[in-house]
């Protein structure tokens, strides 16, 4: 799924009277718009891009298993833009819209794709904080920490976010 929002793939629905519709694939996981009685998913419409798309995922072991967290990061250079999705740490795929907006600026599209390696580091980070925000602040002001489970899954959301950019420009 984190690869599918992260195209911005569109679900073809086909209703009970032959009725068809076109749903993106986020807006039905968001559940902005969801199947109505009688609707089945016909077919998925993945957009053709002739550019880097990375899957990475991180696994509690070796070998195939459910992901402990995973980045879907797709650039686009017609419109000089980098789509981001990551999975497995919420019940749908996460997009970090200000992450991806921000990176774009500071890619240099018409020089070899080239960012300076600082940058990597900062969307990695941007992307985490994005997916997994710190704690509310109490009624004192104090921010109370985060579980040490949950850096860990913030630190390998962020190492994910920074290799997938670092292997879709490389």
């Amino acid at each position: 799924l984190p690869v599918l929002a992260a195209l911005e793939a569109t679900l073809i629905v086909a209703g009970p009277d032959g009725a068809r519709r076109e749903v993106p694939v986020s807006h039905l996981l968001a559940g902005m718009d969801v199947l109505r009685p009688g609707e089945l998913i016909g077919y998925v419409r993945v957009p053709l891009l002739h550019a880097p798309q990375v899957f990475l995922k991180a696994t509690g072991r070796t070998g195939p298993g459910r992901a402990v967290a995973s980045v879907a990061l797709v650039l686009d250079p017609a419109r000089r833009g980098v789509r981001c999705a990551v999975g497995a740490i919420a019940p749908m795929p996460l997009r970090p819209l200000e992450a991806e907006q921000w990176v774009a600026q500071l890619i240099d599209w018409d020089n070899n794709r080239a960012i300076v390696p600082e940058a990597l580091s900062a969307f990695g980070e941007y992307v985490a904080a994005a997916c997994i925000p710190d704690a509310a602040p109490e009624e004192d002001g104090s921010v109370p920490p985060l579980p040490p489970a949950v850096l860990h899954l913030r630190r390998t959301v962020a190492a994910l976010a920074r290799r997938a950019l670092g292997r879709a420009l490389s």
